[in-house]
């Protein structure tokens, strides 16, 4: 136990001869220790004559700390702010390759995306906490949380930027460079892996990691605001993931199968040896040939209700002058969002699970204020997506394995079921019909989604002719079948009588 050092006056005269490591250090006497009493190692008093040996001091730098960012100890000797600038250099080079990914310049966009996957990968290396660098500089240290006293309210945060801002960006970059080699794998390098899961699966690494920051674990960090483009990616990052899964699942037993995850060189030179050695030991990766649909779906959708809770209503306001900052639009964010969800819901094999996620994609439309032409057209492409499953679910349990006509039987057209389906149906109609009158006119939310006609026209054709398989009346079935045909043209009508 060290001694106690006792801050009272002494009660004997000065003592001005030099003692122990000081002796004959008078014109260099860097410490009073006359006003200290101190006891000996080896035993509990202490006397006069134990004053002509060495003192014994526990010194103990305050360390350097912050209120946010209290964690890391891996810091580099480089100055904070010459950090901080190199930061701001990568925000502005992701910046640009984000641009160059929205504007289509692939091969732009695939150099500056791995330019800063690399960049990011490092200060990944330098910090395990790079949350360090966001830090308002000349902050005190916390206080030490205690078990027994009351929860004291978080401080408000004053750091540059979001804690996971490095984490946010990194996943992102990732996310974006694995649907670019989606599109083409021959943009990979030699060294580089061609396979678009590998960047999407380091990606969730990379979010995992974010959301797990000492920062943010310890409880002596700052009441950060929420990163809701963070959780936006890492839930369309999920249903890229949950869409690889699908087509993986779905391919023939005689398909090869993937190739092993390939073994990372050091953290200093590969990206994703970086990410692994960052990964939070709890963690559990996903593998794409048994991941589960509906689990990897239900987490992208958490992920997605944070993100659109905490997504602002209106554009903040930018100051005059070049903003590294990414354009905010929010019905651009919902109809991404929503587009991407149906997009895999057409695609599940349940007819549940395909109502069940055309639904909630219909439900982030719905927040869209100004329905235009493509966010109408998409929820057409929602409720048809509802009706049809529905009408499978109806045949499947009227006629089992077998089919022997076109239409189910009238007993299943008075089922529960079946009013659902043509509820669904009739929405879908009605939704496509709006868009087909309002055409290519007016301001779209992404002008770049808006679909051909004909592809219109075939959801339109497709709604009507189901719903004439599930409607009664005769009547009303003939009237649904003129209008298909109307919309088809002749050679919707040989199909029909090939059909019959």
């Amino acid at each position: 136990m060290l001694p106690y050092l006792s801050l009272q006056p002494p009660l004997r005269p000065r003592i001005t001869r030099p003692r122990g490591l000081w002796k004959g250090g008078k014109s260099k006497q860097r410490f009073n220790l006359d006003g200290f009493r101190s006891k000996s190692l080896g035993s509990d008093t202490s006397s006069d004559d134990d004053l002509d040996g060495y003192c014994l001091l526990e010194y103990s730098p305050e360390p350097f700390d912050n209120d946010c960012c209290s964690m890391d100890t891996s810091e580099p000797p480089t100055a904070p702010d010459s950090r901080f600038e190199e930061w701001e250099a990568l925000k502005d080079l992701f910046a640009r390759a984000a641009e160059k990914y929205e504007s289509d310049d692939v091969n732009e966009a695939v150099a500056l995306l791995r330019s800063v996957i690399a960049e990011s990968a490092r200060f990944l290396v330098l910090y395990e906490d790079p949350s360090l660098l966001f830090a308002e500089p000349g902050s005190k240290t916390p206080e030490p949380v205690s078990m027994t006293s009351p929860k004291t309210p978080k401080k408000k945060c004053t750091c540059r930027e979001n804690p996971t801002a490095l984490h946010a960006q990194l996943g992102t970059a990732l996310f974006l460079f694995g649907n670019l080699i989606a599109q083409d794998p021959s943009l990979a390098l030699p060294n580089e892996p061609s396979i678009p899961a590998t960047y999407w699966l380091a990606a969730l690494d990379v979010f995992e990691t974010g959301e797990n920051l000492p920062s943010r674990t310890s409880g002596r960090g700052c009441d950060a605001p929420e990163d809701w483009r963070m959780a936006i990616v890492w839930g369309r990052t999920l249903i890229c993931v949950a869409d690889a899964a699908l087509t993986l699942q779905l391919q023939s037993s005689s398909a090869p199968p993937p190739p092993p995850e390939r073994k990372w060189q050091s953290p200093t030179a590969s990206p994703f040896a970086a990410i692994a050695m960052r990964r939070p030991p709890a963690s559990r990766r996903i593998v794409l040939a048994t991941a589960d649909m509906h689990e990897l779906l239900v987490l992208a959708i958490d992920h997605f209700a944070r993100g659109i809770f905490h997504m602002p209503r209106t554009a903040p306001r930018t100051e005059p002058g070049p903003s590294s900052a990414p354009t905010f639009d929010r019905s651009s964010e919902l109809f991404t969002i929503a587009r991407e969800a149906l997009a895999l819901a057409e695609r599940l094999p349940a007819a549940a699970e395909r109502t069940r996620w055309a639904t909630w994609a219909d439900s982030v439309l719905q927040q869209i204020p100004v329905q235009t032409e493509a966010v109408i057209r998409v929820r057409g492409r929602c409720w048809l997506v509802v009706g049809t499953a529905r009408v499978e679910e109806i045949e499947a349990s009227a006629w089992g394995d077998s089919e022997s006509s076109d239409s189910p039987p009238s007993s299943s057209l008075d089922s529960e079921e079946a009013e659902e389906a043509r509820e669904g149906l009739e929405r879908a109609i009605e939704f496509f019909e709006r868009a087909m009158s309002e055409g290519l006119q007016g301001t779209d939310v992404a002008e770049s989604e808006r679909g051909s006609e004909d592809e219109l026209r075939a959801f339109l054709i497709e709604a009507l002719l189901t719903l004439a398989n599930l409607t009664k009346d005769k009547d009303s079935q003939e009237a649904l079948y003129q209008r298909a045909q109307l919309l088809g043209g002749d050679t919707l009508g040989m199909e029909m009588d090939m059909s019959s």
